[in-house]
């Protein structure tokens, strides 16, 4: 089951991310600070898969991001190069590969995720304490 709700994540998370707008190059150019990004993205996100709630938790350790499901051992999330909100994971138990997309709302503040993996995306919205 847990499988099933992971692979169609995935696979929403990848037409999420082909949805989502380029980023304009200026944008690429400047250098990310990541330490000040992964501050604004730890946190807690809650994804809806096949009609069931994931909560993902995405924390920081030696200044790097790491995530994963709730009461799960996490993985280190490694950004993608030239591009500032994107990240990616290889899971070490079973080798699936995800892409994760964090994007701004509308006053600049990260509040969602969008998670790719084998041809499925799902959106995960933060969860506000």
């Amino acid at each position: 089951m847990k499988r099933t709700l992971l692979q169609a994540a995935a696979g929403l998370l990848a037409l999420a991310c082909f949805a989502l707008i380029a980023v304009p190059a200026a944008a690429q150019d400047k250098p990310v600070d990541m330490k000040k990004l992964i501050a604004e993205i730890i946190g807690d996100y809650d994804f809806l898969i096949q009609g069931q709630s994931m909560v993902i938790q995405f924390t920081e350790n030696d200044g790097k991001l790491y995530g994963a499901p709730v009461n799960e051992p996490p993985e280190e999330i490694k950004p993608v190069e030239g591009k500032p909100l994107c990240f990616d994971v290889t899971v070490s138990g079973n080798g699936e590969y995800y892409v994760l997309q964090f994007v701004r709302n509308d006053k600049g503040v990260i509040d969602k995720c969008v998670m790719s993996a084998m041809g499925q995306t799902i959106e995960g919205t933060k969860i506000i304490k």
